[in-house]
């Protein structure tokens, strides 16, 4: 029990948008089927043991070491192989996994957490306290450069008070802990086969998950089968996983089709759109646990004053944007909270659609307004952003779309080198996780995911007090009051909520609805 004390080259558009004919479409009446139509909470039919499921992947990966897992397709493969110590379960609220529950003494400044007996690594290797102070320290030493680090900087100490208990001081209260250990910082890995070769981890890890990694061809495919000896009687019901990484949505939505593969991820919103009607298939949708936003650098020119940052945001017609160019696949968005996530609330405040009140602002303004939107090089991106600067021209905004590969556009990210971009943030089932590297000003002067170099006194207040508020209903209301004053500032221009759709052939039956989009393998079974 849980206890609380106290994707074309830059320039190459080969497609056109007209916002008229956008408009007259929906004026003549299309329909859309409803966001969270399709696959059934529950099902009905008892697990068939056996089969291959065969997976496809949005984007090939280097390693699978929980130092470098954080991308979507990480997950999903590390989870699989790699148990954590807590996960998050459908309503976004975190559960144990290969812990039992937690204590939060000292106000929220010591932490035990219990742990499952019986559990043993894919080498054989007695999961206990040990391991975990293992792994812990592993993910905390600075030279190992873990992607967590960051999160992690709580801890003073952490120490087996016994076999199946772990103790951890930290220097402050910290509510976000256990949420912490539901992601990479979380995933155990068998400390023999860290101390035997720690680089081979990268590719074969091992830990106590359903799946056992057996064959890794990098850029082609992962083989996992089946642990015989998971620790979960009866699980996995699948024998073999099979996954593909494959970066072309056509591929892998014609595989589908054709039935070589099973499951396919970040189908295009069309293609969500035909599968719910296809009876051959069907369509998961996870919540979502974050949002796709416009991010605009508050350091420079023009979105240096609120008041264009305000006037974007009101000559955004956000509802024609999301059913013209995503299918009407997702809800409009009003906060980096989103609605897979117990924090999620409705913020009354943020900018609704109003083209006058847009030019009554650049008005004010006085100047010109022109900047450059940078996106990823993909054919939908190229259409949303032709999309948005169509919009934006109607109220006098100029716009430049620039096209950037994927790594230099993260780490123009990273170091606050753009203007505007169109960026998704998946999500992490904490608010701290979504908010506070993002918008406290500690990070604004340095290389960071504070990407629009946010500083405001009132928002590092309530960031500080949110992670160290251990009450639920009390954070709630802090971080009620971060989205209000973010939809104020308009640091972002969110645009819908970063839900994650998922098709399969009818045949499968995927496990839990899980709000980040990450398929819970040993569940999962076909007939």
């Amino acid at each position: 029990m849980i206890t609380d004390k106290k994707k074309c080259k830059e320039g190459d558009f080969t497609m056109q948008f007209s916002l008229a004919t956008a408009r007259g479409l929906l004026v003549i009446g299309l329909t859309f089927v409803t966001l969270f139509a399709g696959y059934p909470a529950a099902e009905a039919q008892q697990p068939k043991r056996g089969g291959t499921l065969t997976l496809a992947l949005e984007a090939d990966f280097a390693s699978l070491d929980p130092l470098r897992v954080t991308a979507l397709v990480e997950r999903q493969v590390g989870l699989a192989v790699m148990d954590p110590l807590f996960d998050i379960d459908e309503k976004g609220r975190v559960k144990p996994v290969l812990a039992t529950g937690f204590e939060a003494i000292d106000g929220g400044k010591t932490y035990r957490i219990f742990l499952r007996e019986g559990v043993k690594f894919h080498d054989g290797t007695v999961f206990d306290a040990d391991a975990v102070v293992f792994n812990i320290e592993r993910v905390r030493d600075p030279k190992n450069a873990c992607r967590c680090i960051a999160n992690l900087d709580s801890i003073e100490s952490v120490k087996a008070i016994d076999a199946r208990t772990v103790e951890f001081t930290l220097n402050r209260p910290d509510a976000v802990l256990p949420a912490i250990l539901s992601d990479a910082a979380g995933l155990m890995v068998s400390p023999t086969a860290l101390r035997a070769d720690e680089k081979a981890i990268a590719k074969r890890p091992i830990g106590t998950g359903p799946f056992i990694l057996k064959e890794w061809q990098q850029g082609h495919k992962i083989i996992l089968e089946r642990n015989p000896n998971y620790w979960v009687k009866d699980q996995p019901y699948l024998d073999r996983v099979v996954m593909l990484p494959l970066a072309n949505e056509e591929t892998r939505q014609s595989g589908l089709i054709s039935g070589t593969i099973d499951v396919i991820e970040s189908p295009s919103p069309r293609f969500v759109r035909e599968a719910r009607a296809n009876k051959k298939l069907k369509v998961l949708t996870g919540a979502g646990l974050g949002t796709t936003f416009l991010k605009m650098n508050t350091r420079n020119e023009p979105f240096d004053d609120v008041r264009v940052r305000r006037a974007v945001a009101y000559a955004t017609d956000r509802a024609l944007f999301i059913k013209a160019i995503y299918e009407d696949q997702y809800p409009i968005a009003d906060s980096l909270i989103g609605p897979g996530m117990w924090a999620h609330a409705a913020v009354k405040n943020f900018p609704k659609y109003d083209p006058a009140q847009a030019k009554k602002l650049l008005a004010e303004y006085g100047k010109p307004v022109s900047f450059v939107l940078g996106i990823t090089p993909t054919p939908h991106n190229a259409l949303a952003a032709q999309a948005l600067q169509e919009m934006w021209k109607e109220v006098g905004i100029n716009v430049q779309i620039k096209q950037v590969e994927q790594a230099r556009f993260i780490r123009d990210a990273l170091t606050h080198n753009f203007q505007m971009s169109l960026f998704r943030w998946a999500g992490r089932p904490d608010p701290d996780l979504n908010l506070y590297r993002a918008f406290h000003s500690k990070f604004a002067n340095e290389t960071s995911s504070n990407y629009t170099q946010f500083t405001n006194k009132k928002m590092d207040e309530l960031l500080e007090r949110g992670r160290m508020t251990l009450d639920q209903a009390e954070r709630q209301k802090i971080y009620d009051d971060a989205s209000t004053l973010l939809a104020d500032e308009v640091p972002y221009l969110f645009l819908f909520y970063a839900t994650f759709h998922t098709v399969m052939a009818a045949k499968v039956h995927p496990g839990p609805n899980i709000a980040d989009g990450v398929l819970r393998l040993q569940t999962a079974w076909v007939e």
